[in-house]
């Protein structure tokens, strides 16, 4: 499992696990496997990539990403180990999601409301992005490093952070996925998750209060 600033539900695991697979099956893969593309068949997927993908093309080819994005499933969908992510690995769930979200708001992923076994309205793609993300200083560019001039050592971004300001391609140690201890904590908050429902109709997401928890009667 990724840790994520907030427990994340089976909701959430169901959308990240959508928006990921959607993003190398459909965008960057996009043929069954053992397919051979043809040189303009690669070129459509190279530009596709681009056109979806602006902020990720510096950091990785199209093939790398379908690469990455294998990765983050296997951490994602491994029940019983908690990995920690890199800011380049934030910004490719980022990109992901924001691009899945806005298909599926959008009814453009060909699966209607469809998510995992959910059924879901509108996803607030701003409101996941609060709950579950630590921060998002892998999109502040240029600005975090206007602001390191002005305030050198005295800023809190990562490593991979800065380097990604500078359009600086991943070394290998940047896409490192770290195992990290459980703690006691953590293990009370997978509790409260298992609340929600397990499949069906779910309505918008992230779900309200009293939806998440059930209604006292």
């Amino acid at each position: 499992m990724i840790v994520f600033q907030d427990e994340p539900d089976a909701i959430f695991l169901a959308i990240v696990h959508e928006a990921l697979t959607h993003a190398r099956d459909v965008h960057l893969l996009r043929y069954r496997q053992g397919h051979r593309p043809t040189t303009a068949q690669r070129r459509e997927l190279d530009e596709s990539y681009l056109d979806l993908f602006p902020e990720l093309a510096p950091f990785f080819t199209r093939r790398e990403l379908a690469r990455l994005i294998d990765r983050l499933l296997r951490a994602s969908r491994d029940t019983q180990r908690r990995y920690q992510l890199t800011d380049y690995h934030w910004l490719v769930l980022y990109s992901c999601l924001q691009v899945f979200c806005d298909l599926h708001n959008d009814g453009a992923t060909g699966a209607e409301d469809e998510v995992g076994p959910y059924e879901i309205e509108a996803i607030d793609f701003d409101a996941i992005v609060e709950r579950f993300f630590f921060d998002t200083d892998f999109l502040m560019g240029p600005v975090l490093l206007a602001a390191g001039e002005v305030a050198p050592g005295q800023l809190g971004a990562t490593r991979q952070a800065w380097k990604i300001a500078a359009r600086l391609r991943p070394e290998a140690k940047d896409l490192r996925v770290v195992e990290v201890a459980s703690s006691a904590e953590s293990e009370g908050g997978r509790e409260s998750v298992r609340r929600v429902p397990a499949r069906g109709y779910v309505g918008p997401y992230p779900l309200r209060a009293r939806e998440a928890g059930g209604e006292d009667e």
